[in-house]
């Protein structure tokens, strides 16, 4: 969940893909959209809110379709640069294009914090700790995003108290409101059996994100469904879907076997086509396509 999203999930794909091609569009949005034309330099990598919407490639553009439309933050970070954070509003059923330069080195702190994050991104924990760790302390003032991909890679790490105190100091840095934080904690909690827990501070995130949070509702789908509570785990999948536009393929894949799981056979094939249209070569595809041929049979 990002979103990145980031979840600690039992299936073999991760939780925080997202993609990275030019070009993005879902039917999971309602309500008017937007399309959104990027140009910046290549490698960068963009987020629209909250949401990942991959790296930008050697032509310098980025298209992402089916935006909200509305008041948007667009972020960007390039390697080496300061990153660029930028409000934009949206027109209804329209399309807008942003330029986007990074004027400014990074310093040391964020340079040391762009490279614990790709670090955690190919699953190299013990060296993104290091790197985080040499952030928070080049910038003694506070460093919250620095302090929640730490715990990120600490609870990847299965260091969990100490991955639940950082997260806890950079809601302390974000006076309390900080809804990646309490999601982060509450993953953790979920990870180690907690799940009232985890489900407390899920619901605690998605108030402080006014309802939206893709990461947030999945945890709290696979909560719900460690609680045997099937029909809330479907509903806060659903919602996870229609929030992500597209950029979290797996949530596809849980929600279909949770459908499964619930004898819903044909909304089953229809989340689990979803998720084959979207990550088509994931390493449970063969075994997703298998369970299709299955669930079309008992369809029919």
């Amino acid at each position: 969940m990002a979103l990145g999203l980031a979840l600690s999930v039992n299936t073999p794909a991760q939780s925080t893909q997202s993609q990275s091609t030019s070009s993005q569009s879902t039917s999971s949005q309602s309500g008017p959209t937007s399309s959104l034309l990027i140009k910046t330099a290549p490698d960068t990598i963009i987020w629209v809110d909250a949401l990942r919407y991959g790296v930008v490639p050697a032509s310098g553009e980025l298209t992402i379709n089916n935006l909200p439309a509305g008041a948007r933050t667009i972020r960007a970070r390039l390697k080496g640069r300061r990153e660029i954070a930028r409000k934009i509003v949206l027109a209804a059923d329209g399309s807008q294009s942003v330029q986007i330069v990074f004027p400014a080195p990074a310093d040391k702190a964020e340079l040391a914090f762009q490279t614990a994050e790709e670090l955690r991104e190919k699953g190299k924990h013990a060296d993104a700790i290091k790197e985080y760790r040499a952030a928070i302390k080049l910038r003694p003032a506070g460093f919250p995003a620095a302090r929640v991909g730490l715990a990120r890679s600490l609870m990847s790490s299965e260091e969990y108290d100490d991955a639940v105190a950082e997260a806890r100091r950079a809601l302390r840095e974000r006076g309390g409101v900080f809804p990646e934080a309490h999601t982060v904690i509450a993953n953790i909690k979920r990870t180690q059996g907690f799940y009232d827990d985890a489900m407390s501070s899920y619901r605690t995130a998605l108030a402080q994100a006014r309802g939206v949070s893709p990461e947030a509702h999945t945890g709290l789908a696979l909560a719900c469904q460690e609680r045997n509570r099937p029909e809330e785990a479907i509903k806060h999948f659903r919602l996870a879907i229609a929030q992500a536009n597209d950029t979290e393929p797996i949530i596809y894949f849980l929600l279909g076997t949770t459908l499964e799981r619930e004898f819903l056979n044909k909304e089953a094939v229809e989340a689990y086509e979803k998720y084959l249209q979207l990550d088509p070569t994931s390493r449970q595809a063969s075994a997703v396509r298998s369970v299709l041929k299955q669930l079309r049979r008992e369809i029919r």
